[in-house]
């Protein structure tokens, strides 16, 4: 499969949960922003959490989307682990720069 379209449907199923880990972010950067550094250990547990919950809610509910992503190309390997692991990425990547910023 072409990586343009792979990359279409990761960002696809990503928008489908983007809504509720993008709010989860910001949440984290506001709580980060007030309390401080003092605040990343648990910051760092509730995104893990949340994004195992999320996980766990899109796996069970919608797991009729999973097959059309597995029917078109995209395993759900593939799926997930790029979704959690750009998720992630930009929770810690917005940590680091409201940190430079406070």
């Amino acid at each position: 499969m072409p990586l343009l379209k792979k990359i279409k449907l990761i960002a696809t199923f990503y928008s489908n949960i983007s809504y509720v880990t993008l709010i989860i972010t910001i949440a984290c950067i506001w709580i980060f922003l007030k309390i401080g550094i003092a605040s990343f250990a648990a910051l760092f547990w509730f995104k893990l959490s949340s994004l195992a919950l999320i996980y766990l809610y899109v796996n069970h509910y919608k797991s009729r989307e999973i097959y059309y992503y597995q029917n078109l190309g995209a395993s759900k390997v593939l799926l997930w682990t790029s979704t959690l692991v750009f998720d992630f990425t930009l929770f810690i990547v917005s940590l680091i720069i409201s940190h430079y910023i406070r």
